[in-house]
């Protein structure tokens, strides 16, 4: 279940950073429209959301937060790593991350 945590908490955390006008146009070359930047930050904080519910439904709300934030630490660092050294690459990190977590997700359950 973490792994899946993991790649959703990436997803969102990706979602928000692609909602910002530098990031954005540095992956896609191009400037975002306002309701594409609305869109990505609804859906990123959305999902990071999720995240955080399904961790406080499967480890406690005590130590579920805890193990949110540390998802999101790592989630976090991935990202900035992910945009300091290839952010072409973002987009397809985000497919296969997404597509991953979603299997993942579907195994635990």
């Amino acid at each position: 279940m973490i792994p899946a945590l993991m790649g959703l908490s990436y997803l969102g955390l990706a979602l928000l950073a692609l909602a910002k006008f530098g990031h954005f146009r540095e992956v896609f070359a191009r400037a975002p429209s306002a309701a594409q930047s609305r869109g990505l930050s609804y859906a990123g904080s959305l999902l990071l959301a999720t995240v955080f519910i399904l961790c406080g439904q499967r480890f406690g709300w005590g130590y579920g937060s805890l193990v949110f934030m540390g998802l999101a630490s790592l989630s976090g660092f991935l990202c900035i790593m992910n945009l300091s050294f290839c952010a072409r690459l973002m987009p397809g990190a985000m497919w296969v991350t997404g597509s991953v977590s979603a299997l993942l997700a579907l195994n635990c359950y």
